[in-house]
């Protein structure tokens, strides 16, 4: 199996693996992966979406190839200080979310032209920063929240739409990829995991059989553990291909949902416990300011509320009475959009 085989085997096996939390402990809960970890044993408690990705990277024997770390923001200054960061997927890459790169991670197992695939530690359809569970999520690949991708060095190398990386030793271009056949399970799998033959004609190469039945590269070599090089293949050689299945039309995106009325200079102010506290700082963190909160927003106002609200001000490049920490009607508009 290869390494990028192994990793997102092991992350899909954790699918619906769910952290404990009684009531009125820390929103991230108690969870197996830090005590597992060695150097992370302290981050029980803490949001543990990269300490989830150091641990699936250790069990599958591929501890160097991701950083070992229970912040974002550090994972993603790993690759990049190792010249390893993208903008585009890949196939067992780690990517970052957050404007700023600090707010959540998880893995990449397919892509599209459209959307990316993940496994993520941590997470939930409602709350990305803290969700306490493991889930396979599918985003849209633009989307604001997606900051970027590291690529680990796969020995096998690593498929990726990044069009920069063709031809270059260690990289497999591709605008769309599936996982590999061995690792993709329910999720990520090309077709109903039915094959048939394709003869290999004079002059095809297994880059044009794989784009040809539109699967990546990785998932035909997957299915032909015969074939050892991907670039030796002979004319009459027998290589298996998923069957082809209609594409089903992306759903129609929902519209969006109105920006909620600001509730009222009053209901952030000290001692306040509310709704819209808590509201506010879930729109902080996913605008990546989330790195104020020690242990994520909540009902109740505190100074790190404030701290996040006259952070995200001065992003804006506001200043003075304008940048107090305080949210006003323009600056909940703002962090609702």
């Amino acid at each position: 199996m290869s390494q990028v085989s192994k990793v997102l085997s092991i992350a899909k096996g954790e699918v619906g693996y769910q952290a404990q939390r009684a009531p009125g402990e820390r929103p991230s809960g108690h969870q197996k992966y830090s005590g597992q970890v060695p150097g992370l044993e302290w981050s029980n408690y803490q949001p543990w979406c990269a300490t989830w990705t150091s641990w699936v990277a250790l069990k599958a024997g591929v501890a160097s190839l991701y950083p070992r770390t229970a912040s974002v923001f550090t994972a993603m200054q790993w690759f990049k200080n190792a010249g390893r960061w993208s903008d585009y997927p890949a196939i067992g890459a780690q990517v970052i979310y957050g404007t700023s790169g600090s707010t959540h991670t998880g893995i990449c197992y397919a892509y599209d032209t459209t959307y990316i695939y993940t496994y993520e530690g941590n997470t939930s359809t409602t709350n990305d920063a803290n969700g306490n569970k493991v889930m396979a999520r599918k985003r849209v690949r633009r989307d604001a929240y997606v900051h970027g991708y590291g690529l680990p060095k796969f020995t096998e190398g690593i498929t990726t739409a990044d069009p920069s990386k063709k031809g270059k030793s260690g990289f497999t271009y591709k605008a769309s990829a599936t996982a590999p056949a061995s690792s993709s399970g329910s999720h990520g799998k090309p077709s109903s995991g039915k094959t048939k033959k394709v003869i290999v004609k004079a002059g095809q190469t297994l880059g044009a059989i794989a784009a040809a039945a539109g699967v990546s590269l990785a998932t035909v070599l997957g299915l032909n553990p015969q074939i050892k090089d991907a670039n030796v293949i002979h004319p009459g050689d027998k290589v298996s291909v998923p069957n082809k299945t209609p594409v089903k039309p992306a759903p129609k995106p929902k519209p969006k949902p109105k920006t909620p009325v600001f509730p009222g200079a009053s209901k952030f102010r000290p001692g306040q416990v509310n709704e819209h506290v808590t509201k506010l700082g879930e729109a902080l963190v996913k605008k990546g300011y989330g790195r104020y909160y020690s242990f994520g927003p909540g009902p109740r106002w505190t100074e790190s509320d404030r701290r996040a609200v006259q952070a995200f001000q001065k992003g804006q490049h506001w200043s003075g009475s304008d940048a107090d920490g305080y949210p006003g009607p323009s600056t909940w508009a703002r962090l609702m959009k």
